[in-house]
């Protein structure tokens, strides 16, 4: 009995355990999916609200059995409900999650019970309302390394599948890795537009309707993957709603009705099988139904969805039997068309079956139309190729009948010929024109940028300013672009209350880089100037207020406006009192470094609360303290009141060396494994140089720098400044 029971205890709790749903997020599982790790309930009917999606006990949600689950076609309401553990040395990270055609995708962030922030996604909704603007449904994720938040998904689709990836990407990696799929985005759809323009051609010249739908196919199946992308939405519809939702079944139904008629003129089924070309008719009119009676809303726009897929799926498989048929009756099929439509027909039974949660996931199931497509596309250019290759033999061989006729036709194809030079000289001059104009603009372009960069470096402090307030210190700072994002603040001030002398330093990371950037670092540099005469700013937490205000104010990040710029900057704040070897630290996200010779951690003073870490050389020489700022930003208004910033008291020592910095050296990618450089790195080198002079010091943080980065492309703007206590 005591065995039973014991038994019983540990699948209990190895039960409870399993529905806690918590993903524990590691550097390698960055962009990997944990939708196995999530809990979710289907809610058929729509009626549960968020509270009692909250409130509801772990053991009535499930668990997805796949790492891209499919839920098939549904009008349901799914909830998503999980934890992440950062065991991340990172803070900042984009979740992924839906289709990008999915019609409402809401991300709530939870503390305490209460939601923080909330965001949504859809094209239920605007695409301007998408917190980051990318055709996927993304939503950012800040928690702090060792830190644990909870999040709620609710999603729902109006008749589509809809599939649940979770996946959790680095900023960096994301749109790195994006950046790959914008490359290969390109290769396909230049594919196509290549295969358009040219077959367009071959219609104008010779006036065959299988060129003509051929084109039309090829636009339409184009249109299609477009919109399976998600790019239809932003580029089309961007108002979604209605047409957002419907274009996808629309061109869907037009893709397969052009294709049916192409294969009817290609196979010529009029003269070749009379009882096939009635069937093809018969599923054009089935599939042109179809998509007028989604247009209806309601239960038929519902199940438009399966029929749609399910009928496009008999017609593709139609339009390969109708071949093999034709070849079995002993007429002649182009090789080429045969290979094109059975490659097509694998792509499109894997694609439908995938929607129908039969075959493969999702992901999987549009990769592989999108690939069998291309192939298909190339294929059959082959094949329309050899058509026109034997209508031209067929047309010498007819001209060959009469003399005459053969001396009008080269009359004809001569004078065609000397059109066609005619036009691409036009067209060869024009584009030289257009070539020029295009320089003359770059060049008006470039110089605006440069001069841009004299007003950025006349902003900034001189060096004789900074040495004349720091004697011995020292500032890195190399823009990704002409122009930068980071930019540094020295000054000196007195405190109007007690009259004490500061000098005023700050590292400065505005939202993006190059010209953004630069307009953010002018508005950020002219609210630091203002606070240093404002009665009020008797502190570093003050100025950051005064900061974040007229961040907001001057971006008019309010929610009342119709065109928010959701940009703001990270700051590391700082006013060194010298005569009492104080320092007093505010930071928005960035941390300050204090390295001390001979130190311990308890030899160092900080004011009570401040979230405190230590790191001790190899040597044993020097420690390393790091003090950070507060988690939220400055600017970046998303709807919630303005937190307010906090002041930490630093007690300094003669000899100890003081760095801001901004995060675009730890995120260098680079090394022998293309990696990035890491906080945990770039804490080590201080504590290996914090010995040497200013000067010397900056040369070796540079000359780091440059060897990780070797042949990478710089991916950020840097900026690292140090102080020594003198």
């Amino acid at each position: 009995m005591q065995k039973l029971l014991l038994a019983l205890f540990f699948f209990l709790a190895f039960h409870s355990f399993s529905q806690d749903g918590l993903i524990v997020l590691t550097e390698d599982r960055i962009s990997s999916s944990y939708s196995k790790d999530v809990l979710y309930i289907e809610d058929a009917d729509k009626s549960l609200t968020l509270d009692e999606v909250l409130k509801m006990d772990a053991s009535k949600f499930s668990r997805f059995k796949d790492n891209i689950p499919n839920m098939d076609f549904t009008t349901s309401r799914f909830w998503l409900r999980f934890k992440i553990k950062n065991n991340t040395d990172q803070s900042y990270f984009i979740l992924e999650t839906g289709r990008p055609i999915s019609n409402k995708v809401n991300f709530y962030q939870l503390r305490g019970g209460q939601i923080e922030n909330q965001f949504k996604s859809g094209d239920d909704y605007h695409y301007s309302e998408k917190v980051i603007p990318h055709r996927k449904n993304l939503f950012p994720v800040s928690i702090e390394p060792g830190e644990t938040k909870e999040y709620v998904i609710e999603a729902e689709s109006d008749g589509e599948t809809i599939i649940f990836p979770v996946k959790i990407h680095d900023k960096i990696g994301f749109f790195a890795q994006d950046y790959k799929h914008q490359f290969s985005f390109g290769f396909y759809y230049g594919l196509m537009s290549l295969v358009i323009i040219i077959y367009f051609f071959f219609f104008i010249l010779l006036k065959d309707n299988a060129f003509l739908y051929y084109i039309l196919y090829v636009f339409a199946q184009a249109l299609l993957q477009f919109s399976l992308d998600g790019f239809s939405f932003h580029h089309f519809f961007p108002s979604g709603g209605y047409m957002a939702n419907h274009f996808i079944l629309i061109i869907a139904g037009v893709t397969v009705i052009v294709l049916l008629k192409y294969v009817d003129l290609f196979l010529n089924l009029k003269d070749n099988h009379r009882p096939l070309l009635k069937i093809f008719r018969f599923f054009q009119f089935l599939v042109g139904a179809s998509v007028i009676v989604s247009l209806i809303p309601g239960k038929t726009y519902e199940i438009a969805y399966p029929v749609i897929n399910g009928v496009s799926l008999v017609s593709i498989i139609l339009s390969v039997v109708a071949i093999y048929v034709l070849r079995a009756k002993r007429i002649k099929v182009d090789i080429y068309f045969t290979i094109a439509f059975t490659i097509l027909i694998i792509g499109a039974i894997i694609f439908i079956l995938g929607n129908f949660s039969i075959v493969g996931d999702a992901e999987m199931a549009q990769f592989a139309l999108k690939l069998s497509s291309a192939f298909e596309v190339s294929i059959l250019s082959i094949s329309m190729s050899n058509k026109y290759r034997k209508l031209q033999k067929d047309k010498e061989e007819a001209q060959a009948l009469a003399l005459k006729s053969l001396e009008e036709q080269n009359e004809l194809m001569e004078n065609l010929n000397i059109k066609l030079e005619s036009q691409v000289k036009e067209r060869t001059a024009e584009i030289e024109k257009q070539k020029e104009e295009l320089a003359e603009i770059n060049e008006e372009i470039l110089s605006s940028i440069h001069y841009a960069k004299r007003i950025q470096e006349a902003i900034l402090p001189s060096s004789k300013h900074v040495k004349s307030i720091l004697p011995d210190s020292f500032i890195m700072y190399r823009p990704k672009d002409v122009v930068s994002g980071d930019f540094y603040f020295v000054e000196q001030t007195t405190t109007s209350d007690d009259l004490r002398k500061l000098a005023i330093i700050a590292a400065v990371d505005c939202t993006g880089h190059g010209v953004p950037g630069a307009f953010m670092s002018i508005v950020g540099n002219n609210q630091l100037g203002s606070s240093l005469t404002e009665p009020s700013v008797n502190d570093t937490a003050a100025a950051l207020d005064y900061l974040n205000k007229g961040v907001v104010n001057s971006l008019r990040q309010n929610k009342d406006a119709d065109q928010t710029v959701r940009d703001g900057m990270d700051i590391a704040l700082c006013a060194i009192d010298w005569n009492n070897l104080k320092v007093q630290f505010s930071g928005a996200k960035n941390p300050i470094y204090v390295i001390r010779k001979g130190a311990s951690e308890s030899s160092f003073k900080v004011s009570e609360g401040a979230d405190v870490s230590f790191l001790e050389s190899e040597n044993k020489e020097h420690m390393l303290m790091e003090v950070k700022g507060d988690s939220h930003p400055i600017g970046a208004y998303i709807g919630e009141e303005l937190k307010p910033f906090t002041a930490r008291t630093i007690e300094i020592e003669k000899g100890d060396m003081i760095y801001i910095f901004s995060d675009g050296y730890a995120d260098q990618f680079g090394g022998p494994n293309g990696k990035k450089y890491k906080y945990k790195t770039f804490k080590n080198f201080l504590l290996s140089i914090a010995h040497l002079d200013a000067d010397e010091q900056k040369s070796r943080l540079i000359t780091e720098y440059e060897e990780w980065k070797g042949n990478y492309e710089q991916i950020d703007d840097v900026l690292v400044m140090g102080v020594r206590v003198g």
